[in-house]
């Protein structure tokens, strides 16, 4: 009985012991009808479960993520920047208190009741919110070795840019328009973030994803993202208006906005091959943006060969970087024309001269890319 009384008596005299024994694990809001929250909600995550997870070594995850707006003075343009969703949190006293990286500093939450089940807390407004246990499902998905994410701009200043990241930690990434970094960019050394992105996918089901999400609104922005598995597309999912799944929006926010959180070396790239549509007299092959994107990167660490015997079938046109001040009646003077089988690329340069390039494989057979033209399209063609 005295060895009772004392641990009693050490656990009263040390609630904060306590109170983090009881916080450990993951965790989700229930929502009330009568909160009274003074929490701004984000536009791209209305909706979202508010999810959050606690761990022993103060590590504090919360899976919305931390935002912070600002405008750019020098090009009058709003900026979004993305700090992650991993920071840190400690208790002191009857208070939980939680790193803001958007914010630089800590915000203090008071606690009013914790148990295995429940958890209530009292922000600084004086609203009050629950958390509730979250036991989130795991999913078998294929091997998957590289995720390229592409987004669409919008009537407004939505970022515009595409990345592709691979297990071995590498990033690489092209801002176009209304990123805090525009042009190409890479990572020279292997990234753990990066590492955590995949441990991540088990939380998402893949196999199950649908191809297309759309919501009826016009001028907003649009995704699309590639999985590939030993050098083979498995799936690419075109998101348009955020109305796909929660745990799919959440991998595209952690894999677009990375290059703001890890260090990158600049790449001087001076004509890149974005291809979205080639035809030949019967076939077609159409590209969303993320395989565009996985294909041109796949051309850069192709091989340059000084000719080719194979007949080229499919024709196409893209578009180098356009001026800021180029004329749009004469865009065709931009534009670059490329012939391919799907493994050799006879690509029209900058200079007007051609290259043909060898990728070592067929990445239209390859993929299941090659569609057939209706009647109809093989008389325009």
């Amino acid at each position: 009985m005295i060895i009772t009384l004392v641990c009693v008596f050490a656990v009263s005299c040390h609630p904060e012991k306590e109170y983090s024994q009881k916080i450990t694990g993951t965790w989700a809001i229930e929502k009330h009808d009568d909160e009274n929250s003074q929490k701004p909600v984000l536009p791209f995550t209305n909706g979202d479960p508010e999810i959050m997870v606690f761990e022993k070594d103060g590590t504090y995850i919360n899976k919305s993520g931390f935002f912070k707006f600002s405008h750019d003075q020098a090009s009058g343009k709003d900026q979004t920047l993305y700090f992650g969703e991993q920071t840190k949190y400690a208790i002191k006293g009857d208070s939980l208190l939680i790193f803001d990286p958007a914010e630089n500093r800590f915000t203090g939450n008071k606690i009013l009741h914790t148990t295995g089940r429940k958890i209530i807390l009292e922000q600084r407004d004086k609203s009050k919110i629950t958390l509730i246990p979250f036991s989130g499902k795991k999913f078998n998905n294929p091997p998957i070795d590289e995720i390229i994410v592409s987004k669409s701009p919008c009537f407004g200043n939505c970022p515009e840019n595409s990345s592709i990241i691979n297990t071995a930690g590498h990033l690489f990434f092209y801002g176009k328009t209304n990123n805090s970094k525009d042009g190409f960019y890479k990572n020279v050394t292997i990234n753990k973030k990066i590492k955590e992105i995949f441990n991540e996918l088990q939380h998402l089901d893949i196999n199950s994803i649908q191809p297309a999400y759309r919501v009826s609104i016009t001028d907003l922005s649009s995704q699309s993202v590639t999985f590939v598995s030993k050098g083979n597309i498995v799936k690419t999912v075109y998101n348009y208006g955020n109305d796909s799944p929660f745990e799919l929006r959440r991998l595209i926010r952690n894999i677009s906005y990375l290059y703001q959180n890890i260090p990158l070396q600049y790449i001087d790239v001076k004509d890149p091959v974005l291809l979205y549509r080639l035809k030949s007299e019967t076939q077609e092959v159409v590209l969303k943006e993320s395989e565009t994107f996985y294909l041109f990167h796949e051309l850069l660490n192709s091989k340059q060969i000084a000719n080719s015997m194979q007949s080229l079938s499919f024709k196409g046109k893209y578009l180098i970087d356009l001026p800021k001040d180029y004329d749009y009646q004469h865009i065709q003077l931009y534009e670059r024309t490329i012939n391919t089988d799907g493994r050799f690329f006879r690509i029209q340069q900058r200079d007007g001269n051609f290259k043909i390039y060898d990728l070592g494989y067929n990445f239209f057979i390859r993929n299941n890319l090659i569609k057939k033209l209706n009647r109809n399209e093989n008389e325009e063609n």
